[in-house]
């Protein structure tokens, strides 16, 4: 409710004065000071309409703060108006009516989202008005909204911006052409863009309007107005108040899917770090825009996928872990059979093969003949083929295959061919590695997994099977002194 009201434009000092004729102005703004209490539903009205200059005469400093505390009273006042009986009816019925467009072109669709301000905005503060200053309010309800022209602009300079060439705005000066991606979504001097951004009307929630009264201060009118004098520490500080608006509003954009879709990510990003209306430097204007049905239904499968490997990594490194304790806790004989086959059931994790030849080599090591009587007398056929496959018994010397330092045949492909021994391990980074040890014997070579070619699948198979101490004997093709390829040595006739 606003107890005073009146013209918006103010008579002149020289009326106040009595130093000129009355005109029939003046004798209108007389009529319309006469009415003291007024009932206002409608914040615009009553900011355009309603506004009451206090006269106190030949008192230029006591005029302006007069003014100005008219001024907050009338923000105060808009401030506190409820949200109009009929909004929220209108604005359901406005969405349905938007979700039905499909805009008259092939595949045409209307998206729309909820964006809510993280904190305040404003929207044209600088607008012509009596008060100063001005937000964007609804003609016919008086309740904050976002022009579609203003998102627009935003998602037009966010696209710029990202300095993509089919994006860029036209540059007259630099003589850069409009990009064609830029030109088919937000059009040109010559014709629309293929998308249209429609005014995006504020949710309603609760029953009060989403306005705040703000306030921004000057501190050096005079260097910032005219210039005329430097800034001082002894400069009078001038606030200014202002209305904000805040809560969530519908964005609603009609055209094809897929420019639809494009402009909502431009949008996205300009109202996630630019923000719209007045103030943005000073963090006004930064709004968080909905995720599109299917920008949600990808991140759940992300999210799952992400929450699949997180519990694979902790599967697998609890059974990495109970290799470990199962080689601590082996006591002979009497426990072989339980931890030799706890040890087959970890073996199914194929990512654990390395660790599990390692906990059988380690145990074996540890009992050597308690292993060695087992695995004859009670191990089953299955059991001792899967020692066997594991390289649990290292090869004894004298059973380590034999490399023929003799000629090798001509080669199947250009390159120099070596005999020697072959296996493929994991570093400590948990890289595939290929080690190769040429005909002379000498310190292992050793080469990323990608960077060598292996000839046969099964070979590859046989080589990560392998060990230092049970390798794979094989032909490498070098290049220069580096090994760039695996085969199985060529037999003679």
């Amino acid at each position: 409710m606003w107890t005073g009201t009146g013209g918006s434009c103010r008579a002149s000092s020289a009326s106040r004065r009595g130093s000129r004729t009355m005109t029939a102005i003046d004798g209108r703004r007389r009529d319309l000071k006469k009415i003291r209490r007024l009932h206002v539903q409608h914040a615009g009205l009553l900011l355009d309409k309603m506004l009451v200059w206090p006269e106190v005469l030949d008192d230029r400093a006591g005029q302006e703060a007069a003014d100005k505390e008219a001024l907050r009273a009338l923000l105060e006042a808009a401030e506190s108006i409820k949200v109009p009986e009929g909004y929220p009816r209108a604005f359901a019925r406005r969405r349905a009516l938007l979700e039905q467009l499909a805009g008259n072109v092939e595949r045409g669709v209307t998206q729309v989202r909820h964006a809510t301000a993280e904190g305040r905005l404003v929207v044209n503060l600088g607008a012509a008005a009596a008060r100063e200053t001005n937000i964007a309010l609804l003609h016919t309800w008086g309740v904050p909204y976002l022009p579609g022209s203003a998102l627009k602009g935003l998602a037009s300079a966010a696209a710029h911006a990202a300095g993509v060439a089919a994006w860029q705005k036209a540059d007259a000066r630099k003589e850069t052409p409009q990009g064609e991606d830029h030109r088919s979504l937000f059009g040109d001097t010559d014709e629309s863009g293929c998308v249209v951004f429609h005014d995006a009307w504020w949710c309603p929630r609760g029953d009060q309007l989403p306005l705040d009264l703000d306030t921004m201060t000057v501190h050096h009118r005079g260097y910032y107005g005219d210039g005329a004098s430097p800034p001082a520490d002894h400069d009078e500080p001038n606030p200014v108040a202002f209305l904000t608006a805040k809560g969530a509003f519908l964005i609603a954009l009609t055209g094809p899917e897929e420019w639809v879709e494009a402009a909502f990510e431009w949008l996205d990003v300009g109202l996630k770090h630019d923000g719209i209306g007045a103030k943005t430097a000073a963090g006004y204007g930064r709004m968080r825009l909905e995720k599109s049905p299917r920008q949600r239904e990808r991140e759940e499968r992300e999210a799952a996928e992400r929450e699949r490997r997180e519990e694979e990594r902790r599967r697998v490194g609890a059974r990495r872990r109970r290799l470990g304790d199962l080689v601590a806790a082996f006591r002979g004989k009497s426990t072989a059979r339980q931890v030799f086959e706890e040890i087959q059931q970890i073996s199914a994790e194929e990512s654990l093969h390395d660790d599990v030849r390692g906990a059988l080599r380690a145990l074996y090591e540890k009992e050597r003949e308690c292993w060695r009587d087992w695995l004859k007398r009670d191990a089953s056929p299955e059991q001792v083929e899967f020692a066997e496959r594991f390289q649990m018994r290292p090869i004894e010397p004298s059973q380590k295959p034999m490399v023929s330092v003799g000629a090798a045949p001509a080669p199947r492909r250009a390159g120099a061919w070596e005999r020697g021994l072959a296996w493929i391990a994991r570093d400590q980074k948990n890289r595939s590695t290929l080690h190769f040890v040429g005909a002379a014997g000498r310190k292992p070579e050793e080469r990323n997994r990608k960077d060598v070619k292996i000839e046969e699948r099964d070979l590859e198979e046989a080589l990560c099977a392998a060990a230092p101490g049970a390798p794979v004997e094989v032909e490498g093709e070098r290049d220069g002194r580096k090994i760039v390829g695996i085969r199985r040595p060529i037999r003679g006739d």
